[in-house]
């Protein structure tokens, strides 16, 4: 069998019909940068002894599930399912002709939508995972790179699978795409001036918890039991607005907005629309020697807010019709 490299390893995902059960067929291959989702094992070893210096006869496995990390650049169809699974909740809507917009609110259940995640590793193995859940999601960018996201992932069981992978037209985003605003209210952030960064990071913790029973190997679920939602900014030292929340117990709404130059139908672009409800500065840092910028290194929080009812949402267009209705097999 011959050898494979990593750009052999491909990775799709499907919403579940029923939760644990996996699909036959992906909804979605995912381009990416590095994937590494597989088949993980615990064992114990037995300790018992009889009258020899070596110290054990041997062991034996006692859990089974799958877990890994999925990188790529950010793309505005293929992110969404991470965030539906992430969220739990969406509502899409007819922007214009193709173009649709999701709008993710958290679903309060600890039972979030599953994924099956399919993974073939070039001719060597082609796999298909049952009861995926994102345990964290990062999505991250710099003023001369892509936006990228990294992923990881868990998930109860392997089958096979033959399903044949196959690419969609995506639409990717850059540093030149963000567009970050803070204000006292969220009808503020319309008007409130842009803040000049130069590099960001979010990341969104679910918290997975890989329920075990006795009598099986493998996971009888996989629970998500939080949504934590922390960043970080950096950017040059222009004033003390940063130093000052930090010092204070002050909230702040904040957007991020990361939209990209291609039309995809009626002049409308392809973005993503962060809304943080209640956001607290977490921990302020500056640096920079004689010959560089002085820059601030901001790291936040975002918090319920229970006047909105809710700590974040995420907007979403693109040309993806729905990502609740899992594909009939």
């Amino acid at each position: 069998m011959p050898e494979i490299i990593g750009r052999n390893i491909e990775i799709g995902v499907g919403v579940e019909k029923v939760r644990g059960t996996a699909q036959l067929t992906a909804e979605k291959w995912i381009k990416k940068i590095t994937a590494n989702i597989i088949e993980k094992s615990e064992n114990s070893i037995d300790a018992s002894s009889h009258n020899v210096l070596e110290d054990s006869d041997g062991r034996r496995i006692t859990k089974k599930w799958i877990e890994g990390e999925l990188e790529g650049n950010v793309h505005a169809d293929s992110i969404g399912y991470l965030l539906y699974n992430l969220y739990g909740s969406v509502v899409s809507s007819n922007v214009a002709g193709s173009v649709y917009s999701h709008v993710f609110n958290i679903l309060q259940s600890i039972t979030h939508p599953t994924l099956s995640l399919f993974a073939k590793d070039g001719s060597v193995q082609q796999s298909v995972f049952n009861n995926g859940m994102i345990s964290t999601l990062e999505l991250s960018a710099t003023v001369d790179d892509y936006v990228k996201f990294t992923s990881n992932f868990m998930a109860k069981e392997a089958a096979a699978n033959s399903d044949t992978p196959s690419y969609d037209t995506e639409y990717d985003f850059i540093g030149r795409d963000i567009t970050l605003k803070i204000a006292d209210t969220e009808a503020g952030l319309a008007a409130a001036d842009a803040v000049c960064i130069k590099e960001f990071g979010i990341t969104f913790d679910t918290g997975l918890i890989s329920d075990h029973c006795l009598g099986s190997y493998t996971p009888d679920d996989i629970y998500n039991a939080k949504m934590s939602i922390e960043g970080t900014i950096t950017k040059n030292l222009i004033d003390e607005t940063f130093k000052d929340l930090n010092l204070a117990d002050t909230d702040k709404y904040m957007e991020i907005t990361i939209e990209g130059a291609a039309d995809i139908g009626s002049g409308n672009n392809p973005s993503i629309t962060i809304l943080l409800n209640k956001v607290r500065v977490m921990n302020w840092e500056r640096s920079g020697d004689n010959d560089s910028l002085v820059t601030e290194n901001i790291e936040f929080k975002a918090f319920y807010n229970e006047t909105d009812s809710k700590s974040s949402q995420i907007t979403l267009q693109n040309l993806t019709t729905e990502y609740d209705t899992p594909v009939s097999d």
